[in-house]
């Protein structure tokens, strides 16, 4: 009977134990498995964060772009990356720019900084330090080959209508390029001039003339400076970043070639007359936007694209321009273009013709 009463404690001893023991067990075996606070274990959640943030990337930088507001790093920070993700800009950034090229055949390029062009803003940037790089931007260009660019293909959006996207890009075409061939700077009073002659000093199909110019300035393809010379204040506009990007010396070039009929791919069969007149005019183009002049040959002119570096809004609009501001430049061509020509022989050679 004593044996069997020891068999019969002992065994309920080991049912009593035996479930802590396991519970201890099972404690000690999740804390030897669990990677410490700043081990690199953490490898497998990683490339799922990284993921998601990727594609959040992906649509800031194309919902920004449908806006036309520049992609900033801080809200890249702010709503991409978030404080853990911080550190990882640069392998964000980078596998977004992967996703975009592959994908939709787009890059994210960086805005050029801000030109310094009133006395106070110079003596403002000497004072401060090197710019951080938290106030770096970029917008969305495309990266098709230049054969995949034509007005057949690179249509303008349709949102809010085809109409009033070729319309708003042919007038900053137009505005950038009289800015650009003037010198990189315009005067309020000359550009209003510039206006009237075709009939947009008040109006424009997009919008009031004043609301056009500072949406344009919003949006950064012109820039308005105010500046006191002698007690009287001179406001100038100059070339934004955007502008500088998206259609900059190239889109002008292209710009002017369309509109004197000197296309590429119009030069077949040129005689030695047609050819001396075509170097003629490559020649005043180029000095008038500081460019070397493009070579011509017998058959065609090297390297004179429509616009050279295309961008998502810009290719095929800037083609499309024509069309919709066509109507409005009627009665008003002949003489507007002998004024021009008196006013404006010294900074635009290209319209003494």
């Amino acid at each position: 009977m004593s044996s069997n009463r020891k068999r019969r404690a002992n065994a309920a001893s080991e049912t009593e134990t035996t479930p802590s023991a396991r519970r201890r067990r099972r404690q000690s075996e999740e804390t030897d498995s669990s990677p410490a606070p700043d081990s690199d274990d953490d490898g497998s959640s990683a490339p799922t964060n990284t993921d998601a943030m990727v594609k959040k990337m992906v649509r800031l930088a194309i919902a920004s772009e449908y806006s036309r507001l520049p992609i900033r790093r801080n809200d890249i920070s702010a709503k991409v990356l978030g404080e853990q993700g911080s550190r990882q800009f640069k392998l964000v950034f980078d596998q977004a720019q992967r996703e975009m090229r592959q994908r939709f055949g787009m890059e994210m390029t960086e805005l050029p900084a801000r030109e310094k062009v009133t006395i106070a803003q110079r003596r403002a940037a000497q004072k401060t330090e090197k710019p951080s790089s938290a106030n770096k931007s970029w917008i969305v260009t495309s990266t098709l080959p230049l054969p995949y660019r034509s007005p057949d293909i690179l249509i303008p959006t349709k949102a809010p209508s085809l109409y009033t996207e070729s319309t708003y890009t042919g007038l900053y075409s137009f505005i950038i390029a009289v800015i650009v061939l003037n010198g990189g700077s315009l005067a309020e009073q000359k550009l209003d001039r510039y206006l009237s002659r075709t009939n947009a000093e008040i109006a424009t199909p997009v919008d009031r003339t004043d609301k056009l110019l500072q949406r344009l300035s919003k949006e950064g393809y012109i820039i308005k400076t105010r500046e006191m010379d002698g007690g009287e204040e001179v406001i100038e506009y100059v070339l934004g970043p955007r502008g500088k990007i998206e259609v900059g010396t190239s889109g002008v070039a292209g710009l002017v070639r369309t509109v004197y009929g000197k296309e590429q791919g119009d030069h077949a069969g040129l005689t030695q007359f047609q050819r001396e007149e075509l170097e003629d005019f490559e020649g005043k183009l180029g000095r008038s936007l500081g460019i070397e002049p493009a070579p011509v040959r017998a058959n065609e002119v090297d390297g004179a694209s429509d616009v050279g570096d295309a961008r998502v809004n810009g290719s095929a609009e800037d083609r499309e321009a024509p069309q919709s501001s066509g109507p409005r430049r009627s009665s008003r061509r002949a003489p507007t273009q002998e004024e021009e020509e008196e006013e404006d022989s010294d900074s635009e050679e290209y319209e003494e013709e």
